[in-house]
């Protein structure tokens, strides 16, 4: 099983690989179309190569500094930039060096809106700054563009000037005004410097470009990438004709958006020195404002510092309390005193020294006391009605009212200290109170001054700091690489261009041969018929005549002709075809044209050279063609009339060698009968037939094609062997499908298959006589151009 397995895995690649060398075979067939598709394309791309400009790459490279932008509020604590550009976006510093305002700069600066070419041998070659000795002056719209003109240089003073288009021309000195239709000019030798030789009679080309186009166009050609996700580099390149055009583009390119870059940040400095001067002229006036405000409201709240009238009104409130506690002390022991004065008998002592602050009461509630110890001192050793008794009783009775109209006036006093010590303390309190709120305010004034005295300061920094950067101001751009231009260029890649060439003179002929075999719908080779009708043989294969070859083979012929047929008479014995009686061999097609009458006529023939007697019979009654290659008159008696006249015998149809060194013998088909397939169906037919047999090795019989008529099919079973030709690229693949048919319902017997018309050379020729002196010498050479093979 496994061994059955292998085998099959060996066949199927043995037939990929067979049907991989088929499919090249049949490409290689024309390769002579390939090899003159090879040489056009190769040579369109050297041509291409020699008349076109070489395109070279420039490349720069720039670093985009850090800038911080805007207003930088640093000087507060805490407080951050209000504009934070630290962080560089390349995508917009590309966008920019894109621009068309740049761009627009660079071409005004660099005058790219004039172009200068020199004509050399073949091909014009674009110049710049040095390469050009003459400059021009315009005196026209910078958008409006000009026609080439052609200039050659005479001499030192003279030059010659031509514009194709209009025909316009003339001989002008260098400086003079030059006016063509809407266009006017002047042509200048450049500044300190003489023509040079090689300049005169040669021939320079200048055009000018509006500068929309031409802003446009260096646009287009700029382009900016970065380097790397996390670099800040970005690579500047372009590409052009002229290495030094373009360097000179970047250079400036790069010095236009380091210029631009910094003509912002010198408007940027200016702006923000001019808007400080602003905002300190009217914070000048704010903080005067608020300054005048804070000293408006401590005057008229009687405040120096909130901390030292706070301190003040606590202490005064805390002297008020106390007073207040002394005067009601006081009053509490006056009070006391009072009362006790009134309940106390004459003459008793009085209190003294228990806190009365009253200087006087205290001196006369001391002497009060003092005469009450004298006179109990005195009635020790005398009696109440002594004189001295008597008088100290009257002197203490008026002290005593004495201390009482003191008391009286203490009292007074004391209650009026305290109701203004009461007005006194409210007063410090209220003031107290409010002081919360006078605080606050005077915290919102002092803020206020604060923060405008800070920005006063700032804003007086950020001004000389403008001016000083207006004054120094640094680039936003580091060149990292100059511009560079790589020697080798960018286009055309010659080796690419060549390379493409051959390839697509390769691929060309490929697809053009590609759709033609995929539309060609013939049958081109045998394979195409074997792997459709496996079961049919091919008896033989015809080669294709060529067009002065005669379609008749001649006696002793070494051509392909002769020998195809040749072939094809040792294959019909491999048929069935034996030695005993007569072989009856029938030759047709599916529809005219195939070559069955010339398979016929050349098969007879080369049976016919054997020494067989051989006769060839015209059974296509209907589109009779023998008479053709045999040169006879297609008007004699034939077949037809044998079928439908019972008088006529075979010996009067029968044509002797009408072919000169053949032993054929040829029966036409006669006329045109109006019903051939009746008289074919008839008896007579198969009389003929068997009467024929008796004198004839073999029978050709030429019949009708079979799709369109049945007049073969009703005859097929008197033939031994049934030749069907098919002709190579004529006929339709799909007619295989009608043989096939044919075949398997067996209205044809032992068919044959006759491959006509193939190709003498390419995939499939025929080189009969390898080895065995068959050979022409013309074939020979032909073959060896089959290298394939």
């Amino acid at each position: 099983m496994m061994e059955n397995q292998s085998q099959n895995t060996q066949q199927l690649e043995r037939n990929d690989a067979e049907d991989i060398k088929k499919i090249l075979i049949k490409y290689l067939r024309y390769w002579p179309v390939f090899i003159l598709s090879a040489i056009i394309f190769i040579t369109s791309a050297f041509i291409y190569l020699r008349y076109t400009p070489n395109v070279y790459q420039t490349n720069a490279k720039i670093k985009v500094l850090k800038d911080q932008g805007g207003i930088d509020m640093t000087g507060f604590q805490g407080s951050s930039p209000l504009i934070d550009l630290s962080k560089v976006n390349l995508d917009n510093e590309a966008e920019i060096l894109k621009s068309r305002r740049l761009a627009e700069n660079v071409i005004q600066n660099l005058g790219l809106q004039t172009a200068f070419y020199s004509q050399g041998t073949i091909k014009s070659f674009l110049i710049w700054d040095e390469e050009t000795p003459f400059e021009i002056i315009w005196n026209l719209d910078t958008n409006k563009s000009t026609p080439q003109f052609e200039l050659t240089i005479l001499n030192d003073t003279e030059f010659k000037i031509f514009e194709p288009e209009s025909d316009f021309k003339g001989t002008f000195q260098f400086g003079d005004l030059i006016e063509f239709e809407d266009y006017s000019f002047r042509v200048l030798t450049k500044e300190n410097r003489d023509l040079e030789e090689t300049s005169k009679e040669k021939l320079f080309k200048f055009s000018h470009t509006g500068l929309d186009r031409a802003v446009s166009a260096l646009s287009a050609k700029v382009n900016v990438e970065n380097v790397g996700e996390r670099s800040e580099i970005l690579r500047v390149s372009m590409n052009g004709e002229n290495k030094n055009r373009n360097e000179a583009i970047i250079n400036n390119l790069i010095f236009q958006f380091n210029k631009d870059g910094v003509d912002d940040n010198r408007k940027i400095a200016e702006q923000t020195e001019d808007f400080a001067l602003e905002r300190l002229e009217f914070l000048y006036e704010e903080l005067d404002t608020v300054e005048t405000n804070l000293v408006d409201f401590k005057k008229g709240s009687n405040i120096v510092t909130i901390e030292a009238t706070a301190t003040e009104l606590f202490t005064k409130n805390t002297e008020a309390e106390a007073e207040a506690f002394r005067v009601e002390n006081q009053l509490l022991l006056v009070e006391a005193l009072k009362e006790r004065l009134d309940k106390m008998n004459d003459f008793e002592l009085l209190p003294a020294n228990f806190g009365l602050d009253d200087g006087e009461l205290n001196a006369g509630l001391e002497k009060y006391n003092d005469l009450v110890l004298k006179r109990q001192r005195i009635l020790v050793s005398s009696t109440e009605q002594s004189m001295v008794i008597q008088e100290i009783n009257k002197t203490l009775l008026n002290l005593k009212q004495s201390i009482l109209r003191s008391i009286d006036a203490y009292q007074t006093g004391l209650e009026i200290s305290k109701r203004r010590i009461d007005r006194k303390e409210s007063e410090t309190r209220s003031n107290i109170n409010v002081l919360p709120e006078k605080e606050k305010r005077i915290r919102e004034i002092t803020r206020q001054q604060l923060v405008k005295e800070r920005l006063y300061v700032f804003l007086l920094q950020k001004r000389e700091e403008a001016a000083l950067s207006s004054a120094v101001m640094s680039d936003i751009a580091k060149v990292v690489d100059y511009a560079y231009t790589n020697p080798t260029p960018v286009s055309p890649k010659s080796q690419i261009v060549l390379l493409g060439s051959f390839l697509l003179s390769l691929i060309l002929p490929f697809g053009v041969l590609y759709i033609k075999f995929l539309l060609n719908t013939k049958i081109n080779d045998k394979d195409e018929i074997k792997s459709f009708l496996p079961n049919i043989p091919i008896a033989g294969e015809i080669p294709l005549l060529n067009k002065n070859q005669e379609n008749l083979i001649r006696k002793n012929s070494t051509d392909s002709l002769a020998e195809s047929f040749r072939i094809l008479r040792t294959n019909l014995n491999f048929m069935g075809l034996n030695n005993e009686g007569s072989k009856v061999i029938f030759v047709t097609s599916t529809m005219k044209g195939e070559g069955k009458t010339f398979a016929s006529v050349n098969l007879a023939a080369t049976i016919s050279t054997t020494r067989s007697k051989c006769l060839l019979i015209g059974a296509d009654l209907r589109n009779p063609q023998i008479h053709s290659f045999l040169n006879v008159n297609k008007n004699r008696a034939g077949l037809s009339k044998y079928l439908y006249d019972e008088n006529t015998t075979i010996e009067e149809l029968i044509i002797h060698k009408p072919l000169k060194d053949f032993n054929l013998d040829v029966v036409l088909s006669g006329d045109i009968p109006p019903n051939p397939s009746e008289l074919l169906v008839g008896n007579r037919f198969e009389e003929f037939i068997k009467e024929v047999e008796k004198e004839y090795d073999y029978i050709i019989v030429d019949t009708a094609p079979t799709i369109l008529v049945t007049d073969t099919l009703l005859i097929s079973k008197y033939a031994d062997i049934t030749l069907y030709t098919i002709r190579a690229n004529y006929t339709d693949i799909q007619l295989l499908e009608h043989l096939k048919e044919i075949s398997d319902s067996k209205k044809l017997l032992n068919i044959g298959i006759i491959f006509n018309g193939v190709q003498n050379s390419g995939a499939y020729a025929y080189n009969y006589g390898y080895g065995y002196g068959y050979q022409t010498d013309t074939m020979a050479k032909r073959n060896r151009l089959k290298f394939w093979q």
